[in-house]
């Protein structure tokens, strides 16, 4: 068996190796404490998805928040305003059907991710393809993290205040993986059968459920080596189904 030289691929590799090893010790770090991302903390959160209203939540209690709108300054500076409602059990009393409110909270997705599976078009006589070769990719992208409170009333005459969380975000990645090279997927056949190294670059959409993270994925290979011109999926697009963990 003969392999390819391997001198355009050890740059490539050290770099992804280096951003692996620190990505993994900043994962290994997160796993310890809690996730802001995940919980309803104290902090600023937005009434809209995409609307610029602010508002300054404060948990009081267990089932109780002090929601204060905001005044945000061109200097950055915050000023809360006078105008602050409290959602509490004993508020809702005279209410027997739910209450529901939802808070956003953008931030900056910064995700170590894998592609499980590719979908790869027909091309150059190989029907429609479905690849699971190992790969690994860092993933950046703007996310909103939308957190639904629900009031709902106990059998005692209480309202039990519930919290669910769920995250989106669209965003780019890079990384590295492997693929079969042989005769059948270079247009110039040669005697050679090895696994590649391949450089995968893309967009993803995710739906994030607490550190876990899922979505589809849209992006392009190309071959790290001397063959690369004449591989059959070079530069063509892919779709692909993306599991992550957020590191941030």
């Amino acid at each position: 068996m003969v392999y390819p030289p391997v001198t355009m691929l050890k740059p490539a590799i050290s770099y992804f190796l280096i951003l692996l090893t620190v990505t993994c010790m900043l994962c290994s770090c997160q796993l310890l404490k809690e996730n802001s991302k995940n919980g309803f903390n104290d902090g600023i959160y937005k009434k809209t998805r995409l609307g610029k209203k602010k508002v300054y939540v404060l948990n009081i209690g267990e089932d109780t928040i002090t929601v204060i709108p905001i005044i945000e300054l061109k200097d950055s500076t915050i000023l809360l305003t006078k105008q602050r409602v409290n959602y509490t059990e004993e508020q809702n009393r005279v209410k027997d059907n739910k209450l529901v409110h939802k808070y956003y909270r953008p931030s900056f997705d910064f995700d170590l991710m894998t592609i499980t599976m590719k979908y790869r078009q027909a091309t150059n006589n190989i029907p429609n393809q479905m690849n699971t070769n190992l790969n690994g990719a860092l993933y950046g992208g703007y996310r909103i993290d939308e957190f639904k409170l629900k009031y709902k009333r106990t059998p005692l005459n209480s309202y039990k205040q519930t919290v669910t969380h769920i995250g989106y975000s669209v965003g780019l990645y890079a990384g590295i993986g492997s693929t079969l090279v042989n005769s059948s997927t270079l247009t110039q056949p040669v005697a050679i059968d090895y696994e590649g190294v391949i450089l995968l670059t893309g967009i993803a959409a995710n739906l994030a459920l607490e550190r876990l993270t899922f979505g589809m994925s849209f992006g392009t290979d190309r071959l790290l080596d001397k063959y690369n011109d004449n591989w059959i999926y070079e530069a063509r697009p892919y779709w692909g189904f993306v599991v992550g963990l957020n590191i941030n």
